[in-house]
């Protein structure tokens, strides 16, 4: 999430999120009636800079379940960094990888376990969406 020094509307704001495929066949944003945000379809702002420049990234869920809180971590502006998005029954659960962790062409039940063993947590933010 390097910092490009860009300012203005839009700008030097990273955001990783995942869009139900549902809305760019209807719309995302504008009249109620030509959406399916009330019907279940969401966005899912796994991370996301709301202010051009900011350092604080947070996480929110919009539909008709929401979720969200003041809760945010410090943009890392000098280098990359990894995350592990799990949908789990009714919860969402994002942890942030330690730089050294290697994602192969799959990834095995007990691995994700281990990622969200106590001693593992680097940062976690569950959302439940029941």
């Amino acid at each position: 999430m390097p910092d490009d020094g860009k300012s203005g509307w839009n700008l030097n704001m990273p955001a990783a999120w995942i869009l139900n495929a549902q809305i760019p066949r209807t719309l995302q944003y504008g009249k109620a009636e030509c959406s399916c945000w009330t019907t279940g379809c969401a966005e899912f702002d796994v991370f996301e800079v709301l202010d051009s420049g900011n350092t604080r990234c947070k996480s929110t869920l919009h539909g008709n379940v929401s979720g969200g809180d003041s809760d945010y971590f410090d943009r890392p502006t000098s280098k990359y960094i990894k995350a592990a998005v799990v949908f789990r029954g009714n919860d969402i659960v994002i942890h942030l990888l330690e730089d050294d962790f290697q994602f192969g062409s799959s990834i095995s039940g007990a691995t994700i376990d281990s990622l969200f063993a106590e001693s593992s947590v680097v940062k976690t933010s569950i959302f439940n969406v029941a």
